[in-house]
């Protein structure tokens, strides 16, 4: 315990092997040090980083299956420790409830932030560390997450460290131990019925109807003391001579019991490294892909929103003819195919930023690292983004006119689908290197802007300095490129006037006028743009590897974060 700024965060951090020491050592059964200490605790953080669609029971299976899907259980087994978790934290209740999003009401922030904990206690770690767990709570919901917790740690033999910052009496006098921090020094340790007689020898017996919690915190609390008029002597807000009180009295001197037996381990092994890759893969792609069939904001709006450019394009550019006078017009559909779908990958930055929470919570307590979380998003962000494109291209290509045929359908469809899945990795890598909605949404929306500056649709003769590295860095202008030639390929575009009365004019130029057709040919297009050299393997191979840089450089972000 402590004021803001004591240092709680902080302990807590270091003696779960989440921040190094300056000085000094942590050791557990007097030999492992801190990388057995993160073998065999787990760590609950103030927010509850959960996913909102999921019910409480599926929440807590999965972290289950997660963390114990090594330590030889069967499938059964884990489900039925999952259940019990679920019951002995009372939640059974609530068990088929999903968690909750802004669309749909789920349980409360006390049973949240027992599932928090549920999520923890199930892989029946030896330490559970928790950071503030009843933070923004009612004083009578916090004493029940607590009593809850302290249930649950008598009964698997759990040992609890936890920060807590203003608890009731009632919450205060469920901790076997408290240490009273201020200025990062010891201001007292020992067992709350303890602090009264304490503070009471030092001269500041505890008034009458007053929390022993609340007492002692004000009386080491020197936020509200100025620097230059620092009270001299053991008077309240000195927590400098409060802690040297400590260091002079016998308590301070008192030895740490010494353990007589090992407790039994964690159940959290790990395996065979690829094995576990595998397994936690899996797991995660079939979160994903439940996640992703049930969260209708961020997945079925996304849906939606393909649809509704489909219609879009549809309509306005409806029964387009096949003319020379119509072919900017054709182009325009395809920079709009490629520029306009690559900037709804913005779309996704909401939901990964919800996933993102969960995925520090559980990499942080060792369940999986970024491989596996990195793999299965991309295992099951690719069908989404192709049912997306798929349902986009039916509604739009026959409806506006494109090159006939099932062959060129699928070719071109197949190059919107690679340009959507490159903006939707980039978007993904700009949220994770800025995880701040606001801030990552208009970074991506900047550089998809950028993209279509220097792609060359608008501008066909770029400045040099561009031209030499953005334009051949952009997915848009490789993939522009296919869909251009995809289409006009084969294509006969005819031309106003005639031969006869030298009245042809063509606003490409046109190979076909010295045979006496006055008409342009898709290639002589395709020639003008300059993309005669687009091969369709090469192009979209190059796209590939964009896309497949944009993975990499996310699963390093994460592995940094």
């Amino acid at each position: 315990m402590g004021p803001s700024g004591a240092g709680k965060s902080t302990l807590l951090d270091i003696l779960a092997g989440r921040k190094a020491s300056t000085t000094g050592n942590i050791a557990i059964d007097r030999d492992g040090g801190v990388k057995e200490i993160v073998r065999v605790s787990s760590y609950v953080e103030q927010d509850d980083a959960l996913l909102g669609v999921l019910t409480v029971r599926e929440t807590v299976r999965f972290s289950a299956l997660l963390s114990l899907m090594e330590s030889g259980a069967s499938r059964a087994e884990i489900m039925r420790t999952a259940d019990e978790t679920i019951e002995s934290l009372g939640l059974q209740g609530v068990a088929d409830n999903r968690v909750g999003t802004p669309l749909q009401r789920g349980i409360s922030g006390g049973q949240k932030r027992r599932l928090t904990v549920a999520t923890s206690v199930v892989a029946h770690p030896r330490i559970l560390f928790l950071d503030e767990p009843v933070s923004g709570l009612d004083s009578a919901t916090a004493f029940e997450v607590m009593s809850a917790i302290q249930r649950v740690a008598k009964a698997r033999n759990i040992a609890v460290v936890a920060t807590i910052h203003s608890p009731t009496w009632e919450t205060f006098a469920l901790f076997d131990s408290v240490l009273l921090l201020a200025g990062g020094e010891t201001m007292f340790r020992g067992r709350p019925d303890e602090v009264v007689q304490y503070f009471g020898e030092l001269g500041h017996s505890c008034p009458s109807h007053t929390n022993p919690a609340d007492h002692m915190m004000s009386l080491v609390n020197s936020d509200f003391t100025s620097k230059d008029q620092a009270p001299d002597g053991l008077v309240k807000g000195n927590s400098h001579a409060f802690a040297e009180a400590w260091r002079l009295h016998p308590w301070s001197k008192y030895a740490s019991p010494e353990v007589q037996s090992k407790p039994p381990s964690s159940s959290r092994t790990r395996g065979n490294a690829l094995s576990h890759f595998f397994k936690a893969t899996l797991l995660l792609s079939q979160r994903n892909l439940l996640n992703y069939s049930r969260n209708l904001l961020a997945y079925g709006v996304r849906f939606a929103m393909y649809i509704g450019m489909g219609v879009l394009l549809a309509t306005v550019w409806v029964n387009l003819p096949q003319l020379d006078s119509r072919i900017n017009d054709r182009l325009s559909v395809h920079f709009f195919s490629v520029a306009f779908l690559g900037f709804m990958s913005v779309a996704g930055i909401p939901a990964f930023l919800e996933e993102r929470s969960v995925f520090l919570r559980e990499r942080k307590n060792n369940l999986y690292g970024p491989g596996p979380y990195t793999v299965a998003q991309t295992v099951c962000t690719l069908p989404f983004l192709f049912a997306c494109v798929l349902i986009f291209a039916i509604i739009s290509y026959w409806s506006i006119g494109l090159h006939s045929g099932a062959n060129e359908f699928f070719r071109w469809m197949v190059f919107v689908y690679l340009g959507v899945l490159a903006a939707e990795m980039q978007s993904l890598l700009i949220a994770a290197i800025v995880p701040t909605f606001v801030a990552s949404l208009a970074l991506a929306a900047f550089l998809n802007g950028f993209w279509m500056a220097v792609q060359g649709y608008f501008m066909r003769n770029l400045p040099s300095f561009w031209y030499s590295w953005a334009h051949w860095i952009d997915y848009q202008t490789f993939a522009f490129q296919l869909l251009v030639k995809s289409d006009f390929t084969g294509l006969i575009f005819p031309c106003e006037g005639n031969i006869a009365a030298s009245s042809c004019h063509c606003t490409f130029s046109s190979s076909l006028i010295a045979a006496g057709q006055c008409a342009v040919d898709g290639s002589d297009v395709i020639k003008s743009l300059g993309y005669e050299g687009a091969s369709f393997v090469f192009y979209a191979f190059i796209i590939v590897i964009i896309t497949v840089f944009y993975r990499l450089a996310f699963y390093s972000v994460l592995r940094l974060t």
